[in-house]
């Protein structure tokens, strides 16, 4: 897998001059297995090169999070609810949310992202023990208030389930 394979289209716009340093950094192979000091310097690099792309800090959570780095991982998490929130412009506190929030219903773009990375912060926090601030994450239901956002995280959950036995 390539750097750029990351992104669903390319980070730039075609109108930007696109420097040769992140040419070639989108052309580096990302390998965890065989090296992956050297995969995390590349996801770090990215991240500084394009600030505000989260599929590069999406990846990096996820890096950290298989390799038992869980403090990293949520770190990393944090950032990138943080910058979601931002771009979609609702609050950056999830324990806040509610169905006005955002449009949950047929969610894409950076509210998917945002959504993907909340349930990914429920599984880190179950890796690391903190039942109760995971159960917080995938069920919160503040008297019907988040109801949405909490059925939209039960689904891309179950959607991840039959992925997986199927996959």
């Amino acid at each position: 897998m390539l750097l750029r394979d990351l992104f669903d289209e390319l980070p730039l716009s075609n109108s930007d001059v696109i420097p040769i340093a992140l040419q070639k950094l989108l052309r580096e192979p990302l390998d965890v297995y065989a090296d992956w000091k050297r995969t995390e310097q590349l996801l770090l690099d990215a991240k500084a090169m394009l600030p505000g792309k989260l599929e590069v800090s999406m990846a990096l959570y996820k890096m950290y999070a298989y390799s038992n780095q869980f403090e990293k991982a949520i770190a990393t998490i944090n950032e990138v609810l943080a910058e979601a929130a931002a771009q979609g412009g609702f609050p950056d506190n999830w324990r806040t949310l509610n169905t006005d929030s955002a449009n949950w219903d047929n969610a894409s773009g950076v509210i998917r992202a945002y959504l993907y990375t909340l349930k990914a912060s429920g599984f880190v926090c179950l890796r690391q023990g903190n039942i109760a601030l995971a159960i917080e994450v995938f069920v919160r239901d503040n008297a019907g208030e988040t109801a949405k956002t909490a059925r939209a995280i039960e689904e891309l959950v179950f959607e991840d389930r039959v992925v997986a036995i199927i996959g």
